[in-house]
């Protein structure tokens, strides 16, 4: 599991501290302490300063996108800073798209009461609505309240990784040209909150916000994913940047999330039997489910096999993959030991070779796939996938109605250049 990446955000100084005579400095590196003992990697200020040159608050936004989350420590500094505001924005911004993926953690240091709180300019981002830690007056600086380290201990255990950061960069990337106006509104209609008009991380707050789940009823629903897709598309200058957009959102946007995790469970456990099962009209659904569970840029290599004429359809489908894994990875021979190896070599680095079958399975067919192709991970997709008496269980991934596949496809090919 990877180690959580903390954001603390803070107001303090030497000179700042001295001329006030507080101990923010104590307090920022204690928390700072704590979360390396409880697993997480603190990203604070100095350390991100020391290796960065140029503009230092636009570096800083930006560290934070790579966050799983943020201790905001309110000092009397912090309640005047703009700094400190703009990073709780942008967290509770971040704490929004992220749907409790991110942790947003205010510890309030001595001297600092909710009444002053609610006087504040920090007040309009209702801190309130958090689990607030108060850190009381006569505690050491160097020791934070327990309530802090069982919050962080629980982020480690629940969000050990920052939820598709790859693909985030990907899309962020794609429309990192488009101005932080136009980007401002496109973030109010997809209803995730940012700082407006800061060029710096609109991109990304954007971004997360196509790639946030948003089932629809069906065909013909409105849709704020789609709404922002309208807006942005045409800003995008260069035709495959917006086909890149389009193929990675809009199975992020209707997949089932709980799907795709089915998914990648059957991709780490065991190498013998790896078939899925899904409900579908159409073997594009199937390849969209499998784009949504990659959660990387580049999706899975996948392949839908044609049967060939003059065969028995298992014999024609075995051959068809034969085919594909030696055009496209120079594949001839899937039992010997040197392929399996190699294969499992592509498994990491790019994840595990699928095939798409259009077909009910049987266990006959299950069987002799299996035997010819044991490191492949098979996904059979058909309006009546139920497997045939005495075909062994599979893995059933959570279905869309029949309207909402039609409106996942359409709205794909819709938004298609």
């Amino acid at each position: 599991m990877v180690r959580p990446r903390i954001f603390v955000s803070h107001s303090s100084g030497e000179k700042k501290c001295a001329d006030h005579g507080c101990e923010c400095i104590a307090y920022r590196d204690a928390v700072a302490t704590l979360l390396t003992e409880v697993g997480c990697d603190p990203v604070v200020d100095q350390d991100v300063l020391k290796t960065n040159s140029g503009p230092w608050h636009p570096k800083l936004l930006r560290e934070l996108f790579s966050c799983q989350g943020t201790v905001v420590l309110l000092s009397p500094h912090a309640l005047e800073s703009d700094y400190v505001f703009e990073e709780a924005q942008l967290s509770m911004a971040l704490w929004e798209v992220r749907e409790d993926g991110f942790l947003v953690l205010p510890v309030m240091l001595p001297g600092v009461r909710r009444g002053h709180l609610k006087k504040s300019r920090l007040a309009r981002l209702d801190l309130g609505r958090f689990d607030m830690v108060d850190w009381p007056p006569l505690a050491e600086a160097t020791a934070p309240p327990t309530k802090v380290g069982e919050r962080l201990r629980a982020l480690v255990e629940q969000h050990g990784s920052l939820p598709h950061p790859k693909v985030t960069e990907y899309i962020a990337n794609r429309i990192e040209d488009v101005s932080a106006a136009a980007l401002s509104d496109i973030a109010r209609e997809l209803g995730v909150a940012h700082i407006a008009y800061a060029s710096d991380h609109a991109n990304y707050v954007v971004s997360a916000g196509l790639l946030t789940e948003r089932p629809v009823d069906g065909f013909g629903a409105a849709c704020a994913m789609r709404k922002a897709l309208v807006s942005l598309l045409p800003l995008l200058r260069h035709k495959e940047h917006r086909q890149d957009v389009v193929d990675v959102v809009v199975p992020f946007a209707r997949v089932p999330r709980a799907a795709a995790s089915q998914l990648r469970t059957l991709r780490d456990t065991s190498q013998e039997d790896r078939v899925a099962l899904l409900t579908a009209r159409r073997t594009a659904t199937a390849e969209m489910y499998v784009r949504r569970a990659s959660e990387s840029p580049a999706p899975w290599p996948l392949h839908t096999p044609v049967p060939r004429p003059g065969m028995d359809f298992v014999t024609g489908v075995i051959t068809d993959i034969h085919e594909f894994l030696a055009d496209r990875f120079f594949v001839f021979d899937a039992l010997d030991d040197e392929v399996h190896e190699w294969l499992a070599r592509k498994e990491k680095e790019s994840g595990p070779v699928t095939i798409v079958l259009g077909v009910q399975p049987d266990a006959e067919m299950v069987r002799r796939l299996l035997a010819a192709f044991p490191k492949l991970l098979f996904l059979f997709s058909h309006n009546h996938v139920d497997a045939s008496p005495g075909t062994p269980e599979h893995a059933r991934l959570q279905a869309l109605s029949l309207s909402q596949e039609h409106e996942m496809l359409s709205t794909h090919r819709e938004f298609s250049p």
